[in-house]
């Protein structure tokens, strides 16, 4: 049995195969009966050929793999059956096609369409057994907030300890479409009941508790649980787990109803979160004469909104930043919150000055000379969330002092010189900091490759473009994409640079055996057709973000992530609408609209997208609308592309009405509160 489980293992392998080789044989086929044409007959044959293969292959490694039990059963019983469809209409397609050279059937192609919407709904059924049925759901892509403990004596240990546990390294093999060794962990009956092997816990006996057993095997133990690649239990979630399993496993119990000893005591307290955060603070705001005369020195300082009284200043990519420039700041000492002194010459001994911003919330000092030593008076900003020290000097001797920073919620730390030890000593001692080094799944498991960079001149073009990929790590393929799709092994394999003549929503993946593979990177390359003679807004932007007018939607110069670089139009609490004059009717097909998104800085992707056409500028006729969700949660700063499509039209008018969320939304610290509308390009294709 052990050699037919084996076999199954590469189902998920073997899958992509007809997948590839089937869509790619009915895409030819399509495009031959639109053109009339035969050309690409001989390559369906050879695609139908390896397809029927692979599906053969799939549906038997699929059925090896069945064998082991875990799945949930009438979403396995489709995916199966289907699987075998279509694997046998493959068969059977192959066959037809031999004659369908020969003009002698008159069902091939029925037959090649049934085994297409076979293999999709194998497809969506497979998809919702490893990930859940509901995971194409809006509410699945929404992340549960983290859990805010502030009375620790009162908080449910079930509910607001263990349940996060089990959530984060548990919970993916053991769902309602996944219940590997039939064991449920999403509920508490489920937890009771056990699995196959016998009950999950015994109430107030840690030794005899399978869970914990199978916790403290070897890591190259096939029982060792988690698996050997999933995120493992850290030292103090083991200690958490078996204390509760020893005082009765109760799933309503609060700390305070509990033994506790000085070595969970200790645990505890590194899941309080402090009460009163920056949103209770009372301060003056600040004049505006206050802050033109910092502007006046070369600082650029803004209000986060225009009621806010707090401030944020920008002193990123400058040279000459040292104690002097931020004594500078004095006057608004107790307003300022944010301060990115990224890329800056900033030094050790003048950081010790921070401490005369006590409201400071985010700080920015990636890609300085900052070392363990300038951070040691950090932990005496007791309301610093944020803390940026990617490609810094810090080591492993500096996080106990930032470990010592109580509300700290975001770490970066890649490509410091911290250590995977380090770190994981470090997530265990703060497990409710968020910490991004770059290299965070290799810490439990295998090494993930970095993310592949996309080289392009620029964004935008006129004519064509030479793109290159670029990953400097030997022997790693780069898979990819030019129409959004997701790429995997089956997508282009990059070989050299290339040219570029359209409009592509270009998606690359490295991947290299032995690691896991890199996130995917996206970069929206879009090809303007047509250059405006003029633009009109019905608006002027907001004075502070004017950039050059209405000429900055089409002068091909493209905003970056620091919304005060000059290329950026700011719209605060207002819809944004352009109409572009294109000289003379011309044929239209597409719109794109440069975004910025910064929700800590109160600036919002659009909500929404109208693209409205004319050829006189009298009469418009709305040609497509689209709308966007808003951020469900805070997130790093982003750029984004919004593009409408539509069938080709001839236009000389292009109204853009570009909707903002005008408010802040509830998630927000500062909820209700007006927030901005960024853009820079607007292109048309």
């Amino acid at each position: 049995m052990d050699i037919l489980n084996f076999l199954g293992r590469f189902h998920p392998l073997i899958l992509h195969l007809p997948i590839g080789f089937l869509l790619l044989a009915f895409m030819m086929e399509c495009y031959d009966r639109w053109r009339k044409t035969t050309q690409f007959q001989a390559a369906i044959g050879f695609a139908l050929f390896w397809g029927m293969l692979g599906a053969i292959g799939a549906a038997g490694s699929g059925y090896l793999l069945s064998l082991e039990g875990g799945y949930e059963e009438s979403l396995l019983s489709w995916h199966q059956w289907l699987g075998f469809g279509v694997a046998g209409l493959s068969i059977v397609l192959y066959g037809l096609h031999r004659q369908q050279v020969k003009n002698t059937s008159v069902i091939y192609f029925p037959v090649f369409s049934a085994m297409v919407v076979a293999l999709s709904a194998a497809g969506h059924y497979g998809g919702s057994l490893t990930h859940g049925s509901d995971f194409l759901s809006p509410s699945a892509t929404v992340k549960a907030p983290e859990k805010v403990i502030v009375d620790i004596d009162n908080a449910v240990i079930f509910d607001d300890l263990v349940q996060p546990i089990l959530q984060k390294k548990c919970v993916q093999c053991h769902k309602e479409s996944k219940t590997k060794g039939d064991l449920l962990m999403t509920t508490t009956e489920g937890l009771e009941s056990g699995g196959k092997t016998g009950a999950l816990f015994v109430k107030g006996d840690v030794d005899k508790s399978l869970m914990l057993q199978r916790a403290h095997l070897p890591m190259d133990d096939k029982k060792h649980m988690p698996p050997k690649g999933k995120q493992q239990l850290l030292k103090d979630e083991l200690e958490l787990l078996s204390w509760w399993i020893a005082e009765g496993a109760d799933f309503k119990a609060s700390v305070k109803e509990v033994q506790k000893d000085e070595k969970i005591e200790a645990i505890l307290k590194k899941f309080i979160t402090p009460a009163d955060g920056l949103e209770t603070v009372k301060v003056e705001r600040v004049a505006d004469n206050s802050l033109q005369k910092i502007r006046s020195a070369g600082i650029p300082i803004f209000r986060l909104a225009e009621k806010s009284p707090f401030v944020e200043v920008d002193l990123s990519n400058r040279q000459g930043v040292s104690k002097s420039t931020l004594k500078k700041l004095s006057p608004v000492a107790d307003q300022l919150v944010s301060l990115n002194l990224g890329k800056t010459d900033i030094q050790n001994a003048d950081l010790s000055y921070l401490t005369n911003f006590p409201h400071l919330e985010k700080l920015y000092l990636q890609q300085t000379e900052i070392s363990d030593e300038g951070l040691e008076t950090l932990p005496e900003l007791t309301y610093l969330t944020y803390l940026n020290l990617y490609d810094t000097k810090v080591t492993d001797a500096a996080l106990p002092t930032l470990s010592k920073i109580q509300r700290l919620q975001k770490l970066y730390l890649w490509q410091t010189a911290t250590t995977q030890e380090g770190i994981a000593q470090y997530i265990n001692d703060r497990p409710r900091t968020m910490v991004d080094a770059g290299v965070k799944a290799s810490i439990f498991g295998d090494s993930k490759l970095q993310t592949p960079l996309i080289i392009a001149e620029n964004d935008l073009f006129s004519d064509s473009m030479r793109v290159e990929l670029k990953l400097n790590l030997k022997n790693t393929n780069i898979y990819y994409t030019l129409d959004g799709t997701t790429p995997d092994s089956t997508s282009l394999l990059y070989d050299g640079s290339f040219l570029l003549d359209r409009t592509a929503n270009l998606q690359a993946v490295a991947m290299k055996d032995g690691w896991q593979p890199s996130k995917i990177v996206s970069r929206q390359l879009t090809k303007v057709k047509h250059k405006p003679v003029n633009i009109r807004l019905n608006k002027a932007p907001h004075e502070r973000y004017a950039a050059q007018g209405s000429k900055s939607l089409a002068d091909f110069q493209k905003g970056t992530l620091t919304f005060t670089d000059g290329n950026w139009l700011g719209y605060e609490k207002e819809h944004l609408v352009a109409t572009l004059d294109l000289g003379k009717s011309v044929d239209v097909s597409a719109v794109s609209v440069g975004a910025l998104e910064a929700p800590s800085s109160y600036i919002f992707f659009p909500k929404g997208l109208q693209v409205s056409l004319s050829n006189d500028g009298q009469k418009y006729e709305t040609i497509v609308t689209k709308k966007y969700q808003t951020a469900p949660e805070d997130k790093p700063s982003e750029l984004g592309v919004f593009r409408a499509a539509f069938d080709q039209q001839k236009a000389r008018y292009i109204k853009v009405k570009v909707e903002s969320n005008l408010v802040n939304p509830d998630w927000h610290p500062a909820p209700g509160a007006p927030c901005w509308l960024f853009v820079d390009e607007i292109a048309v294709e």
